[in-house]
């Protein structure tokens, strides 16, 4: 259980967002489409109106107050009642990790009913107005405003995120257990790859396309992450630290400095600081 939480963290600790539309609209009495597939992931939030709408195979008749998660790929079909069409706010947005696309990693809710309903308005708002400002610098705001919005959202039901059960993200997610159960050994890229049936050579190509680095890149990076939880919680010795690591003493200290810019023991200091 631990485990999941820590690669889900991991996961949305290197989520990458671009927010590609967003508006409010009434949308027109012919708003209706049947089995079209989504290129973007879309927020959907119904102010007022009825209707239906189908993604994959779950059909809802949305209500005011109620958030949809369309995520990028699915077969979605929807529809308006001519004589009270839908109200709602909606964003279309890409997320990826590395080039993974995020819902291939992990599954969440597709529909959120939200209670503090003011706020969710309120930062549709925002995101609407600082994505229309056309100012040089309102690419960063709209990144940190489509943070929040999914952060608020998944707090309502922040239980129901999850690894996926799909079989192509639910094998990347096995292969990344598999290098975290292992992450005290001195873990070669060869015995990941396999360990999975694939050559080294396809592994090292696949592995950097999917989530942007290196195998050891990845490796490394988990590695130092848990040196410095341990030299923040224990009063070990760094050659110790280095030794549960999976690593020789020499070659931890030098990728702790590069990763770091401090020194394992200059690092362990600084927690008296605080």
């Amino acid at each position: 259980m631990l485990v999941m939480l820590d690669r889900l963290k991991r996961h949305l600790e290197d989520l990458q967002l671009k927010v590609t539309d967003v508006g409010f609209v009434r949308v027109s009495a012919q708003w209706k489409h049947h089995n079209h597939i989504t290129l973007n992931n879309c927020l959907y939030y119904f102010v007022e109106g009825e209707g239906s709408i189908q993604i994959r195979d779950q059909i809802f008749s949305p209500l005011p107050g109620q958030l949809f998660l369309l995520p990028a790929g699915a077969m979605i079909s929807f529809s308006t009642a001519a004589n009270n069409p839908f109200r709602q706010y909606y964003c279309h947005f890409n997320a990826f990790v590395g080039s993974m696309p995020l819902f291939q990693l992990i599954d969440s809710p597709l529909f959120l009913q939200i209670q503090d309903k003011a706020k969710l308005e309120r930062l549709f708002k925002k995101l609407h107005r600082t994505f229309k400002s056309g100012d040089l610098l309102a690419i960063l705001s709209v990144k940190a405003i489509m943070y929040e919005l999914l952060g608020f959202i998944w707090m309502e039901e922040k239980e129901a995120l999850k690894l996926t059960t799909t079989s192509f993200g639910q094998r990347w997610n096995d292969i990344l257990q598999y290098i975290e159960e292992h992450l005290m050994e001195p873990i070669s890229i060869e015995h990941v790859a396999r360990h999975f049936n694939y050559s080294p050579k396809y592994f090292f190509r696949y592995f950097k396309m999917t989530f942007g680095v290196t195998p050891h890149q990845y490796i490394i990076k988990l590695k130092m992450e848990r040196a410095k939880q341990l030299l923040l919680t224990t009063d070990w010795q760094v050659s110790y630290i280095a030794n549960r690591v999976g690593m020789e003493r020499t070659s931890f200290s030098r990728f702790f400095q590069k990763y770091t810019n401090m020194s394992p023991r200059q690092f362990q200091s600084s927690k008296e600081l605080n």
